[in-house]
């Protein structure tokens, strides 16, 4: 069994927009991208545009397990 959503590039700067960033929050880099591109600055910003890191799961979830 093959499950490709535990695939992920090592170095998420050469990851895909599409790549899951944060699992817990289905959040993709494209839209932290996103997010930053809209004036989001700091990890406080980008957690409250994007939802991402505020489940506290991502040892649980994230292949990287981080």
């Amino acid at each position: 069994m093959n499950d490709l959503s535990l695939v992920f590039t090592e170095d998420i700067l050469k990851a895909p927009e599409t790549e899951m960033v944060c699992y817990c929050s289905q959040v993709t880099k494209a839209q932290v991208l996103r997010a930053m591109e809209a004036g989001a600055r700091s990890l406080d910003a980008i957690k409250a545009a994007t939802g991402a890191c505020t489940q506290a799961r991502c040892r649980e979830t994230s292949p990287r397990r981080r």
